[in-house]
C-alpha cells in the first residue's frame, strides 16, 4: 500500500498534466501557511511544489549564494518548465525566499495568477484580523479569476473535507508511534508528502484504506532507538531511512512536511473565512512565527508521550527562521536532559551517507 503513495507522488507532474486535459486547473503552493481550503473552494487542485534533487542549473543567475536549497530547486524547477501546467501560485510570508518567490516567478516564468498571504508573526487579535483581511483579498482574487462568486457551503465542504484528511493523518501518526507498529517514519514521510499532490477526496480514501491494512497488521521495534525528527522541509527520504537502517525508530515528528503541516482542525463556525484564518493562525508554529515556547512545549510532549530517546533536526542549510531559533531549540532540550543531533542539508542525492557516522555515534551514545 505505500507504495501507491510512492508512485503517487513519483508521478505527481504526470498526472497533473492529465488533470488538464480534463480541463482541470491547478494551483501550486510552497508553503503549508497557504489556505488550501480557499483554492479547493474556487475549484481548484492544490499541489504543494517541493524541492528536488536534481542539479539546479537555471535559477543560481536569479538568486544570491546564501538562498537556500529548497528556494533555488523550486525556482529551478519552474524556469525548467517542470510546473508549466500550473494556473496559478500562492505563497504566503513565512522567510525571504517565500516572500519574494511571487515577483520572482511572475517576471521569469509565465502564469496567470499570483497570489499572497501576509500571515502575520503574532497572534494577537490584530494579526488575526490581518489573517482575515489577507484571506477576502484572495478569495476576491479567485472569484474574479473564476468567473464567479466562491459562497460559504462552498468553504464548509472544503473545510469538511481537509478536516478528515487531517484526523486521518494523526491516526496514522498515533500508529506509527505505537511499540509495534508496521508503518516506519520514513513510510510515513510517503504518506504523507503524496497528500500534497492528490485531491483530497481521493487521498482520503487512501489514507482510510491504508489504516485498515495497519489496524491489523504488526511489526517489532525491539533494540531500536526511539527518535523524534524536527525540522524544515527536505527532499531526500534516504536520510530517514538510514536512521533507521543503523538502528532508529521514527516514532514522532515536529517537521514542516509532517506533523505540523496536518495537526490542528478547522473548527466549524458561522464564517468559514474567520474559521479558516484562525486554523492558520493558531497551528503548531513554524519557527517564523511567534511564540515559539508554544512549539517547545509540543515537542516536549511528544517526547514524554512516545518515550522518545533522542531528537534529530535536519535543517536546511540558509533556513534563516529554523537557524535562528536553533539555540534555543537546543537550549530547552538540555535543560530537560533530551539528547540532540543537529544535521544541515542541502538537498543532494547521496547526502545521507555524510550523516551516516554521525547519527550511528549518536545511537551509539545513547544504548
Amino acid at each position: 500500500m505505500i507504495k501507491d503513495f510512492q508512485e503517487r507522488y513519483a508521478k505527481r507532474h504526470e498526472l497533473a498534466r492529465e488533470w488538464k486535459k480534463e480541463g482541470k486547473r491547478i494551483f501550486g503552493y510552497f508553503c503549508g501557511y497557504a489556505p488550501e481550503e480557499l483554492i479547493d473552494a474556487a475549484g481548484i487542485i492544490p499541489v504543494r511544489i517541493l524541492g528536488s534533487l536534481d542539479k539546479v542549473t537555471l535559477a543560481d543567475s536569479h538568486l544570491q549564494s546564501f538562498i537556500c536549497a529548497f528556494g533555488r530547486s523550486c525556482l529551478d524547477q519552474g524556469l525548467k518548465g517542470t510546473y508549466d501546467y500550473l494556473d496559478g501560485i500562492v505563497t504566503s510570508k513565512t522567510c525571504d525566499i517565500m516572500r519574494n518567490m511571487p515577483s520572482i516567478w511572475s517576471r521569469n516564468i509565465e502564469i496567470p495568477f499570483v497570489g499572497y498571504i501576509g500571515a502575520p508573526a503574532k497572534r494577537t487579535k490584530a494579526a488575526r484580523e490581518c489573517l482575515i483581511a489577507d484571506f477576502k483579498v484572495l478569495q476576491s482574487k479567485l472569484e474574479e479569476f473564476i468567473g464567479k462568486s466562491i459562497d460559504d457551503d462552498s468553504i464548509n465542504q472544503s473545510i469538511e473535507t481537509y478536516n478528515e484528511s487531517r484526523k486521518l493523518l494523526k491516526e496514522l501518526y498515533e500508529i506509527r508511534g505505537k511499540d509495534n507498529s508496521p508503518l516506519s517514519g520514513s513510510d510515513f514521510y510517503h504518506v504523507v508528502r503524496a497528500g500534497f499532490v492528490t485531491p483530497k477526496k481521493e487521498y482520503n480514501k487512501m489514507l482510510s484504506s491504508l489504516k485498515g491494512e495497519l489496524i491489523s497488521s504488526k511489526s517489532s521495534r525491539d533494540g531500536k532507538v526511539r527518535f523524534l525528527v524536527s525540522g524544515s522541509t527536505f527532499e531526500d527520504v534516504n536520510i530517514l531511512k538510514m536512521i533507521e537502517e543503523v538502528g532508529g525508530s521514527i516514532v514522532a515528528d515536529d517537521l514542516c512536511i509532517g506533523s505540523r503541516y496536518f495537526w490542528d482542525l478547522v473548527e466549524p463556525a458561522s464564517d468559514p473565512i474567520r474559521s479558516l484564518a484562525n486554523r492558520y493562525q493558531m497551528r503548531i508554529a513554524c519557527p517564523c512565527k511567534h511564540p515559539s515556547e508554544e512549539r517547545m512545549e509540543r515537542i516536549l510532549e511528544e517526547v514524554k508521550k512516545h518515550r522518545v530517546e533522542g531528537v534529530i533536526s535536519i535543517v536546511q542549510k540558509y533556513c534563516d527562521t529554523h537557524l535562528f531559533e536553533y539555540p534555543y531549540m537546543r537550549d530547552v532540550l538540555q535543560k530537560n536532559d533530551i539528547p540532540f543531533l543537529y544535521l544541515e542539508t542541502e538537498d543532494r542525492l547521496g547526502e545521507e551517507g555524510q550523516f551516516k557516522t554521525r547519527v550511528q555515534a549518536f545511537i551509539e551514545m545513547l544504548r
